[in-house]
């Protein structure tokens, strides 16, 4: 377990920049709109223009300068609104928060992968790192863990600060008015079982597309040169060669759901149900099997690899 946490931390030294600068960046960036949101007002900004294309957004644009705030016209209307539907309208604003920092996650977690054994070959340090006295098994391992649990919790954590923080500055709002923040918003945002459900939705995610991540551990082990287009060229010509021959596209189909899970979720159940449901299906059964496969393959071309 040391070796697995020095190996984990190896990954962090070496990937600084994706894996801590990156996601303060964009987390940064996002709290000074949300900061910018809280100090400013409409009789703050300058003159523009505004064209009015319908009878609502003359109704939204008088609430607005009636409540003189946008967070505190959010609150007014939250508080108009039924339980059930506050907690839609702020899960739904939760999300939108999350999507910038988990929508960079995907492809930090892509690229980093698929560089994390090309890499040493590359810059001929796999003979060093191979001399100590650590396995094959527990390097790949270690790169597994990282890219699947230990930088989505670091990503995760920024979606947690600006969620905490929209909410803290829309409470602010509430201060000097008879409007309780607690039932108006704290209560139906559940944060708590909102971020459970979010690390519950990324282990699942690392389960379920194990044969992505798997693959691209392989790619990253065995190739010479450009690793994007052997991970890249070799499904897409399994999924063309399948539609040539047996006018289906039942493989392209699993491999396309084992990357993107968005894709076959039903659209009206909520996420967390819908992952539930496939935990113990024969998916979820074949995509251990073949993500392990594809581990136990880079394990392997991993003592065979040398300088490239």
């Amino acid at each position: 377990m040391k070796q697995l946490m020095v190996l984990v931390r190896r990954e962090f030294w070496e990937n600084r920049s994706i894996f801590v600068v990156l996601p303060a960046v964009i987390t940064g960036f996002f709290l000074l709109i949300l900061l910018l949101g809280a100090v400013a007002s409409p009789g703050d900004a300058m003159t523009v223009t505004i064209d009015v294309q319908s009878d609502e957004e003359v109704e939204f644009l008088d609430d607005l300068l009636v409540s003189g705030h946008l967070y505190h016209y959010a609150l007014m209307q939250l508080d108009a609104r039924t339980m059930v539907e506050r907690t839609m309208y702020i899960n739904a604003a939760m999300q939108s928060l999350s999507a910038p920092l988990l929508f960079s996650l995907w492809f930090v977690i892509f690229f980093y992968l698929l560089g994390s054994l090309y890499d040493d070959r590359k810059d001929r340090s796999v003979l060093f790192w191979k001399s100590l006295p650590v396995s094959d098994a527990m390097t790949v391992v270690s790169k597994l863990l990282t890219g699947l649990i230990v930088v989505p919790l670091v990503y995760l954590a920024g979606v947690m600060l600006l969620q905490l923080s929209a909410l803290i500055f829309v409470s602010i709002s509430a201060s000097g008015t008879d409007i309780s923040a607690v039932d108006t918003i704290w209560r139906p945002a559940a944060l708590f079982s909102t971020w459970t459900r979010y690390i519950g939705l990324l282990l699942f995610y690392g389960l379920w597309a194990l044969p992505f991540f798997g693959w691209l551990l392989v790619v990253s082990a065995y190739a010479k040169s450009a690793p994007l287009a052997w991970a890249a060229g070799i499904p897409i010509a399994i999924r063309v060669v399948e539609a040539i021959f047996t006018d289906q596209t039942r493989v392209g189909d699993w491999m396309q759901d084992h990357i993107i899970p968005i894709s076959f979720l039903d659209q009206h159940r909520p996420i967390a149900e819908n992952a539930f449901s496939y935990l113990f299906s024969l998916q979820m059964l074949s995509a251990l099997v073949v993500g392990g496969a594809f581990i136990y393959l880079a394990i392997w071309l991993r003592g065979k690899a040398d300088e490239i």
